[in-house]
């Protein structure tokens, strides 16, 4: 995990965590660590400065109009939080005449903390959330020798901080016609039993189509999906989001004049915390995204329900382990759970059993597209006809 900007064949260098050999942490946590350094002759620097911290950015590209007129010119916008920092010459300093070091093997210990509130790293297209330990060695009239390795910092968020909100029921509701006004409404619903999750949990998704129209809808597709939103500061404060698509269901066609039932069964695999608060720069969410695609139209009905994902699960939220744990392998395997025994209900103690055994059984589905502030999702990306099933909907039983 050691990177080197610049090679030295005499210079070498290790950065060593002592309290996480992977360099994994949570918010609030201390890392130590040492600095093992080994010259294989002398060499001349002008200092060893470590340096420690943590920072947002976002940045990305696009053409912007000139005035009035209309040139366009291409524009890069930028911003950034920082969240701690330290410096520390192991020798030397940033000014002053360069110190010889002799030949050897030498090692420096260092600590810092990582603030109570940090957001939890992340990587994308647009932006990062990063924590570094960067070693330079510093020379004047050269390229700086530079050795850097990553500090991954794991998210906490506790749903029981705001469990009475994230234990009510979801629902968004859709409803349009067709031919100018003249049929019956097609009215989609769509609710969850509750907003907030943890890696392992099921959504458990139920939609009433009540299609009074006369035109067939030919599929309904869901997406759970990461929504993060990048805001920029220079030149000027503007936004741009990704969606990254981690699962995907398709529904078959609903008949004109018929009602149905959906139920999907989502397992929510592991993610970073949703965070829109501890970060300026980046904010992360999670949605279902439903989009009803009738047939020979092009007015498609779009919900959108709201996820929290946490790492704290909320306690007493009045769902049974066993069932559960039922509910997490019908989503993976798509089977029919019988009705829980008087046990289970007399057992009804605890969270749900935490996401361990089923992660590897999870095929990875996961795609990305982003858009700009100003375009929606569903001009962004096409749906995936191919996918969809041609036959009348039946409904699943559960």
């Amino acid at each position: 995990m050691t990177a080197q900007t610049k090679d030295s064949k005499h210079v070498k260098c290790e950065i060593r965590f002592d309290n996480s050999s992977s360099g994994v942490y949570r918010p609030g946590d201390t890392v130590n660590g040492t600095i093992v350094i080994t010259l294989d002759k002398k060499k001349k620097f002008r200092g060893i400065c470590l340096r420690i911290n943590g920072f947002a950015s976002s940045f990305w590209d696009a053409k912007v109009k000139i005035d009035s007129g209309n040139k366009v010119r291409k524009t890069a916008f930028k911003g950034r939080e920082n969240y701690f920092s330290t410096i520390n010459y192991f020798v030397g300093s940033d000014v002053g005449n360069p110190l010889e070091v002799p030949a050897g093997t030498y090692t420096y210990p260092f600590s810092c903390q990582i603030p109570p509130h940090a957001p939890a790293s992340m990587e994308s297209s647009y932006g990062h959330i990063r924590y570094l330990v960067k070693l330079s060695f510093e020379r004047p009239w050269k390229n700086d020798i530079v050795y850097q390795q990553d500090i991954v910092v794991r998210g906490n968020s506790d749903l029981n901080l705001n469990a009475a909100e994230l234990s009510k029921p979801t629902k968004a509701e859709a409803m349009t016609s067709f031919y100018f006004g003249l049929t019956e409404p097609l009215i989609v619903t769509a609710t969850t039993p509750r907003s907030g999750y943890v890696p392992g949990d099921v959504i458990e998704l139920t939609m009433h189509v009540n299609n009074q129209s006369s035109v067939d809808v030919k599929s309904i597709a869901v997406k759970l999906q990461r929504v993060d939103t990048f805001t920029s500061q220079v030149p000027r404060v503007e936004q741009r989001q990704e969606f990254t698509v981690l699962e995907e269901r398709i529904t078959g066609k609903i008949a004109k004049r018929q009602d149905a039932k959906i139920e999907e069964n989502i397992l929510i695999g592991p993610g970073i915390p949703s965070d829109d608060v501890h970060c300026r720069v980046i904010q992360v969410k999670y949605e279902l995204d439903i989009v009803v695609q009738p047939i020979r139209s092009r007015k498609k009905l779009s919900l959108k329900l709201p996820i929290v994902l946490g790492t704290t699960a909320i306690t007493n939220n009045g769902h049974l382990p066993n069932r559960a744990l039922e509910k997490q392998q019908e989503a993976l395997l798509g089977y029919a759970p019988s009705a829980p025994t008087a046990s289970e209900v007399d057992d009804n103690q605890g969270a749900p059993p935490s996401y361990i055994d089923l992660q590897a059984a999870l095929a990875s589905t996961s795609c990305s597209y982003s858009v700009a502030s100003d375009i929606t999702a569903d001009e962004a990306i096409s749906e995936a006809d191919g996918a969809n099933r041609t036959g009348p909907y039946e409904p699943r039983e559960f």
